[in-house]
């Protein structure tokens, strides 16, 4: 019996020590500001307040990015962070140390780190306000692990640009920046701004409408639309588009970009940093364009998902640099609707592109008056015999029909409408 009770003790003492075993090799980490993600560890350090490239509050973070992995990686093109305040989420946003160089504070997040090493990085986002907490969260496309940090804005001090102030006091150790990149030359040597910057002109689709788009039957719609492109020596720089509804000085879509030596061919990638597209904000990645991705030369397509509520739909973006004469390579029934009327004959003269689709149109062009694919159903591209002109008694007159007659104003045809006003 008592040989037996000896057994039964060894065993459970066993037991107790394999357990201990256990808890001593997989230690939880306690750090509120360490997150471990599948490959990557990112250790929040710190954040300030500065003034981004439009003026408003940021809240920028000093991180420590460590590259676990068995290949080289960049924060910018591993993690994926967004903030929300106010359960809003917030744009990123880009904070330039130096506005005349175009030097930021984000520019480090394109450095590669080496398996096993460690990088400080710097992230922006702007603020709503600058009082209450901003949670940012982390993680990667196909990774399980997450994690976040809480910042309260208030407890923060005010930085100016340059100051350096998320970088250790008494710290010599070179900040990485954008030259230690190994890039091309800036200027007329560099290949990939010289493929990007400048002039574009295409058109562009809406898709899997719902909600308003769909009531007003703009499914399928396409219209016109001209981009301009203009990134500096930091590879970072803003993408404006605008259709035949807006202009280059009041734009549909303004978009701050960075460009990237990633990519399938030598011009790299472009990736949307923030910005809006119509009303709603554009976010970091939201754009991700590869020319070398396209059949077709000096061309680029972008697609994304707009979505206010209930309201929601795809669209597609496809431009070619201004000068570019389609036919070389591409279907007429892909061609823009003013493409004949309005492009070539501007660019037959060697002109530049205008700041408006239409303006500027050489005599004996039609101009912005060639039909477009319209949802409205007014084929003409105008009222019949319309020339903006309202007066009072049609003003009226559109009340009552408002109010009394066309109740389902969203379902209403345009033809409808011409029966009831003329």
């Amino acid at each position: 019996m008592k040989q037996t009770m000896t057994r039964l003790l060894c065993l459970l003492l066993a037991g107790i020590m394999l357990f201990s075993l256990a808890a001593c090799g997989k230690k939880k980490n306690t750090d509120p500001n360490l997150t471990e993600l599948d490959d990557y560890t990112i250790l929040y350090k710190g954040a300030c307040i500065m003034t981004d490239y439009t003026g408003v509050d940021a809240v920028v973070l000093t991180l420590d990015f460590t590259n676990n992995g068995k290949e080289n990686a960049s924060y910018l093109w591993t993690v994926f962070e967004t903030a929300t305040q106010n359960g809003t989420e917030l744009e990123k946003t880009i904070v330039y140390t130096d506005p005349e160089t175009l030097d930021a504070v984000n520019d480090s997040q394109w450095d590669e780190v080496e398996p096993g090493s460690t990088l400080e990085i710097r992230t922006a986002f702007a603020l709503a306000d600058a009082a209450n907490e901003v949670e940012v969260s982390f993680g990667t496309l196909f990774g399980s692990k997450t994690g976040k940090v809480t910042i309260d804005p208030s407890t923060l001090s005010r930085e100016t640009a340059g100051s350096g102030a998320a970088q250790p006091a008494g710290s010599d150790t070179e900040q990485p920046t954008e030259s230690n990149i190994s890039l091309p030359a800036a200027g007329t040597n560099d290949m990939r701004l010289n493929w990007w910057n400048g002039d574009w002109y295409g058109w562009w689709l809406m898709e899997n409408c719902s909600g308003y788009y769909a009531d007003m039957g703009m499914e399928g719609g396409r219209w016109d639309i001209c981009g301009t492109i203009d990134i500096g020596e930091d590879y970072m720089g803003t993408f404006t588009l605008w259709d035949e509804d807006f202009t280059k000085a009041e734009p549909m879509v303004s978009a701050a970009i960075s460009l990237s030596e990633d990519g399938t061919t030598e011009y790299g990638t472009i990736m949307s940093e923030g910005g809006y597209f119509t009303d709603i904000p554009l976010e970091h990645a939201d754009w991700i364009i590869d020319p070398g991705l396209v059949d077709f030369v000096d061309t680029m397509i972008i697609s994304g998902d707009y979505e206010n509520g209930a309201d929601a739909f795809t669209y597609y973006i496809v431009l070619r640099r201004w000068g570019t004469y389609w036919e070389i390579d591409m279907d007429e029934v892909d061609f823009p609707a003013h493409y004949y009327d309005w492009c070539v004959p501007l660019i037959d003269e060697g002109k530049a592109m205008p700041d408006s689709i239409g303006a500027d149109a050489p005599a004996g062009s039609t101009g912005s008056d060639t039909p477009t694919s319209n949802p409205s159903g007014n084929t003409s591209g105008n009222a019949p015999g319309g020339n903006g002109i309202v007066t009072q008694e049609q003003v009226e007159k559109g009340y009552v029909w408002m109010s009394e007659v066309a109740k389902d104003i969203y379902n209403t045809t345009y033809e409808e409408m011409v029966d009831y006003f003329g």
